[in-house]
């Protein structure tokens, strides 16, 4: 399992957008140069070889001599048409379960996801909130809601999950203190909380130092599973709404590790 650099080490806060150019550009042509790159990005092609290294190490690319290769399926994430169709009923249980921890006149931010997404459908009868979120799909549902101010959270967007994050995304959140910030990810261990996007990490970290309450929404088939990139501790997060066929042997050492969980 990859090291969870955002936890343990201070970067360039524009290498994660260089370094996404650089997976987008790969996902259109497989085979990138490093002078290629050099010139692209007006960056050296020192720095062009310590992007390629991390893209290694965390399974994106394989570097070759003066380059390197994309990765067939790299998880740069799963796209969102595929994942609103898994376990959609579980997500609404869970989306309305989420909601009755929401009050009126609250901040909050919801991660991007189609399990943050489901939120939104129980907020109609709520007033005077703000929502904040990265993901666009949830950004156009909120639209037309009384009562709801939405702020969509700027910065580099992943077209394949339709969220942004990166530098300026991370900026934005600086400015903001909410009352519970409600988080997806794509694997829940007593070890941590992991995410199948390594680039998301960042911003995920943003989200949950700008909340009072931490709050984890994830369906059955995340309980037990690891994830490419770590992002947080499980004592990090104060409840984890999950569904009600979640392994109950896993939910056991989740408890043990003192963290609420609601079934749903």
């Amino acid at each position: 399992m990859p090291k969870n650099t955002a936890l343990s080490r201070k970067e360039n806060p524009m290498r994660m957008e260089r370094q996404i150019e650089i997976l987008s550009f790969l996902r259109n042509t497989n085979v990138v140069q490093i002078k290629e790159l050099s010139d692209r990005l007006r960056v050296s092609r020192n720095t062009i070889r310590r992007d390629l290294k991390r893209l290694e190490e965390e399974g994106l690319v394989r570097i070759t001599h003066g380059g390197a290769v994309g990765i067939q399926n790299a998880p740069m994430g799963i796209p969102l048409g595929i994942r609103e169709d898994q376990y959609a009923e579980e997500k609404v249980r869970i989306g309305k379960k989420a909601a009755e921890l929401i009050q009126d006149g609250d901040a909050i931010i919801l991660d991007a996801g189609t399990t943050t997404e489901r939120i939104v459908s129980f907020l109609k009868d709520k007033k005077n909130l703000t929502v904040i979120t990265n993901g666009l799909n949830i950004a156009l549902c909120l639209l037309g809601i009384p009562g709801v101010t939405a702020l969509l959270v700027g910065g580099v967007m992943n077209e394949i999950t339709r969220c942004t994050a990166g530098f300026y995304a991370e900026e934005f959140l600086r400015q903001f203190h909410v009352s519970t910030a409600f988080i997806s990810a794509g694997g829940v261990t007593v070890d941590g909380v992991m995410n199948t996007n390594a680039f998301e990490v960042r911003i995920k970290r943003s989200m949950i130092q700008a909340a009072d309450r931490v709050v984890l929404v994830v369906t059955r088939d995340k309980i037990g599973k690891t994830s490419l990139a770590p992002f947080a501790k499980l004592e990090e997060f104060d409840v984890i709404l999950t569904d009600s066929k979640a392994p109950e042997e896993e939910l056991e050492k989740l408890r043990g590790k003192g963290v609420e969980i609601v079934l749903c």
